[in-house]
């Protein structure tokens, strides 16, 4: 064997040695970082799968709710001779049709005195409006509908003052 032959292979394994130690380091967090990424791409991979369900179920739940109802919006005016004519077609007195859209008698007399668009609460718009839609007949049932059957009406006797006698002196 040849002398340089034999010192190059030596060189050889010496350099192999020594980047090996230096790069032992290097290599061990290198394979730490690879383990990771791997079990992380597993977690990734796992959450989207759970995300996909979770989200199938929102949407399933999401169709169950029913939706709200929205009112439509109360569009027309009222003014205090439509008031009048629409009593007068129902075939109703002003206690009567207060009663059906939910208003003092009072308030009725006041509406049909007034000229011109009446102001009025949404509330209230949407109970005459409703009876707009009505004929006299389904007026009456609703009415008869809201009054208290007979016989439960309070009554207040002649002479009588929250049931006790009212003495009535002559001077």
């Amino acid at each position: 064997m040849n002398i340089a032959q034999v010192l190059k292979a030596e060189i050889s394994r010496i350099s192999k040695k020594e980047a090996k130690a230096l790069t032992s380091a290097t290599r061990s967090t290198a394979i730490q970082l690879k383990k990771t990424v791997a079990d992380l791409k597993g977690r990734l991979s796992a959450l989207e799968k759970s995300n996909k369900e979770l989200q199938k179920q929102v949407e399933s739940l999401v169709q169950a709710i029913p939706k709200p109802v929205e009112e439509p919006e109360v569009k027309g005016w009222i003014s205090g001779k439509g008031v009048k004519d629409l009593r007068k077609k129902l075939g109703l007195s002003q206690e009567e049709f207060g009663k059906l859209t939910n208003v003092s008698l009072g308030g009725v007399r006041a509406w049909e005195s007034k000229s011109g668009m009446l102001k009025l609460r949404d509330a209230t718009k949407k109970s005459i409006m409703a009876v707009r839609g009505i004929g006299k007949v389904e007026a009456r049932k609703k009415l008869d509908e809201m009054v208290p059957a007979k016989g439960k009406k309070a009554k207040v006797a002649k002479g009588k003052v929250k049931g006790k006698k009212v003495s009535r002196r002559r001077k």
